[in-house]
């Protein structure tokens, strides 16, 4: 293994509407004050103050420039909580006066936006609640014509459109997005709860995951979306797969990254239940968003379509053995989220299934079981523009976290770049090129290639890569503190 002079990664702009959200950062600010206070702490002393638990603009230093910064719920909203004003989409003057001193809305928007990308994030985008305020005097469409074109004058770049009176309406939300086409072209309209809308939006989000559930679950939620129409017109028809990371980067969707880098407890001291320490940890893992973030540059989010979607037959079951149950979920999935309270048992014991394997645009990749009789979850896919990506994902049994290490061969094609996550014990490519020249090795998170050709094992059309060549070179950039699993680029010769 030969260290080189040659970057993999482009410097170029990432394309997929990829974004760093601030809602579960509201609730460590609040110590879990659950939704009042989360709506109550977004503004600009949150955003811009640097002592913790503020300074949220200063997050993901190495992503920013490939992420959008989205304001989550109630920065339309005074500090009263006044819900008249959801859906007003006004940067609200409580939360935000320097931005809005003697300003119009669109000129308090630019303000801000300007202060985000001057700090490196991409863009800005907010959170929008499905309704127009109940200060509205005219008709939704003029409604929302007007907020479209304050947000084509700013440049705010993202609407995270979410629950709220009309969130299971199909039609207002095509109505959005037909909108959005002439009335503020580069605006990203993001839709939720209903899948009739994919093919008439540009992202639709699948929609919140508990951590310690969070694999099987977001794979489950794909799964079904194969009965998915290719999109309309110049809609994108993208699925975004939220904090999932690699499935994003290995699948072709988008992200939408909630952890943030406050590791440990609240601020009160309690235990933090939307990143239990336990478990996989996610705020020790901030390197995967780097990683999955550079290689959308390379392999943007694709459309969904579903006829181009395999899932896999096999289905695998994860379980968590509950101990100090307010300590390691969220409340409300034990509340109002009955995809998760029907599944806990009289025991705590929480179990959920999910297809074991998903493809897109190639075929199902094959994977043998660990020596103690484990798979894990995997993602692939081809993009069109012929970039390959898989990830292996890990599972939870009792209450530990693992990824399988499983020989897994995948078909690559005519592919020439592939993208691998996770852990292997070994991975085979099957490949269409009839000679392998060299073969070179990146940690997405760094800037210097390597050339593993001599540890690779060419033979009828494979090349079979240890499992312990994509571990060390997938976490050499990473400092010791961060937990986060493999991430490589692999470009053959």
């Amino acid at each position: 293994m030969k260290k080189t002079n040659l970057n993999l990664i482009p410097d170029t702009i990432n394309l997929s509407p990829d974004y760093y959200c601030t809602w579960q950062t509201q609730l460590y600010a609040t110590s879990n004050g659950r939704p009042p206070k989360q709506r109550w702490i977004i503004g600009e002393k949150a955003m811009f103050s640097e002592e913790k638990p503020f300074g949220w603009a200063y997050f993901h230093e190495k992503a920013r420039g490939d992420l959008l910064f989205i304001m989550d719920d109630s920065w339309d909203v005074p500090l009263d909580g006044n819900t008249d004003y959801y859906g007003s989409l006004i940067l609200n003057e409580e939360k935000y006066p320097t931005y809005t001193e003697g300003k119009t809305n669109a000129e308090a928007l630019k303000m801000l936006t300007e202060k985000m990308k001057s700090l490196g994030w991409k863009g800005l985008g907010g959170w929008v609640c499905a309704q127009e305020s109940e200060f509205c005097k005219v008709s939704p469409e003029e409604y929302w014509k007007e907020r479209m074109r304050e947000a084509d004058e700013s440049g705010f770049a993202y609407w995270k459109v979410d629950w709220g009176k009309k969130d299971g309406d199909a039609e207002f939300r095509k109505m959005l997005t037909d909108l959005a086409r002439e009335y503020a072209p580069d605006l990203i309209i993001e839709q939720s709860f209903t899948k009739d809308v994919i093919p008439y939006a540009d992202v639709f989000r699948t929609y919140d995951v508990p951590a310690i559930m969070s694999i099987p679950m977001t794979m489950e939620k794909l799964a079904n979306y194969t009965d998915v129409p290719a999109p309309v017109g110049k809609n994108k028809g993208l699925i975004d797969c939220e904090d999932e990371a690699y499935i994003a980067a290995a699948g072709g969707f988008a992200m939408g990254i909630m952890r943030h880098p406050y590791v440990g407890d609240l601020p009160n001291g309690s235990a933090d239940p939307s990143f239990p320490a336990i478990h996989r940890n996610l705020k020790t893992k901030m390197y995967e968003v780097i990683r999955a973030a550079r290689f959308h540059r390379i392999a943007p989010a694709f459309a969904a379509v579903g006829e181009n979607t395999r899932v896999s037959p096999e289905k695998l079951s994860d379980t968590w053995q509950f101990v100090n149950i307010e300590d390691e979920i969220e409340g409300w999935w034990l509340v109002s989220m009955s995809s998760i309270k029907n599944f806990i048992d009289e025991n705590k014991l929480l179990t959920k299934t999910a297809p074991a394997v998903i493809a897109r645009n190639t075929s199902l990749p094959e994977i043998k079981p660990s020596k103690d009789g484990h798979v894990p979850y995997c993602m692939a896919s081809k993009n069109p523009n012929g970039v390959f990506g898989i990830v292996t994902l890990g599972r939870t049994i009792g209450r530990d976290y693992f990824i399988p290490k499983c020989e897994v061969s995948a078909d690559i094609g005519d592919s020439k770049i592939i993208g691998v996550f996770g852990e292997y014990e070994s991975l085979i490519l099957k490949t269409a090129h009839e000679k392998i020249g060299r073969v070179l090795m990146q940690d997405l998170a760094d800037e210097t290639a390597y050339d593993i050709t001599e540890l690779v094992k060419t033979e009828g059309g494979r090349m079979i890569i240890p499992g312990s060549v994509i571990s060390e070179i997938g976490r050499s950039a990473q400092p010791e503190d961060d937990t986060s699993e493999p991430g490589v680029i692999i470009k053959i010769d």
